[in-house]
């Protein structure tokens, strides 16, 4: 028996690729830069590393919403 399937919605494709992506990008960021400051600079400053990280994450997080939201006040 064949299943009923929806046909290839690309939005929904590139808004899950463009998701995948931004959190593949913070992942590397936090293993290979949080790795190479800790391995060239130790441990404290690998914290600092992290904690600044962190503050980019949230600023990417606000400018996402601030966008996320004019987006759906402008009915797309």
């Amino acid at each position: 028996m064949r299943r009923n399937r929806a046909g290839f919605n690309p939005r929904r494709f590139a808004n899950s690729l463009e998701g995948q992506l931004v959190i593949l990008f913070f992942l590397l960021l936090y293993a290979v830069g949080g790795g190479l400051i800790w391995y060239f600079y130790g441990a404290s400053a690998a914290l600092f590393g992290i904690l600044c990280m962190t503050g980019g994450l949230f600023f990417f997080i606000l400018l996402y919403t601030i966008v996320w939201a004019i987006g759906r006040w402008a009915g797309e």
